[in-house]
C-alpha cells in the first residue's frame, strides 16, 4: 500500500525466447501476455529486469501523482 492508502498489484515478467530477453508489466487481473500495460526486448536479463522494474516505478509515481492532485 502506498502513502495514500492505494494498493497497486502489478507484477513484471521477464524471459528469454528466440535469442532475446522480454518482460512485461501486467495487473493481477488479467496476467495473460497478449495486453500487458507495457513491454520490450532486451539484450540481457538485467537490462530487462531494470526496465520492468523502472516502468512499474514511473507507473506507481504517476498513479501516486494523478491521486494526488485529485485530492488537492
Amino acid at each position: 500500500m502506498n502513502d495514500l492508502g492505494v494498493e497497486v498489484h502489478l507484477h513484471a515478467r521477464v524471459f528469454r525466447t528466440a535469442g532475446e530477453w522480454y518482460a512485461d508489466v501486467d495487473d493481477e487481473l488479467d496476467p495473460q501476455p497478449d495486453d500487458p500495460f507495457w513491454c520490450g526486448s532486451y539484450q540481457s536479463q538485467r537490462a530487462a529486469i531494470d526496465a520492468a522494474c523502472a516502468r512499474i516505478a514511473a507507473m506507481q509515481l504517476a498513479n501516486t501523482t494523478r491521486l494526488s492532485e485529485q485530492a488537492s
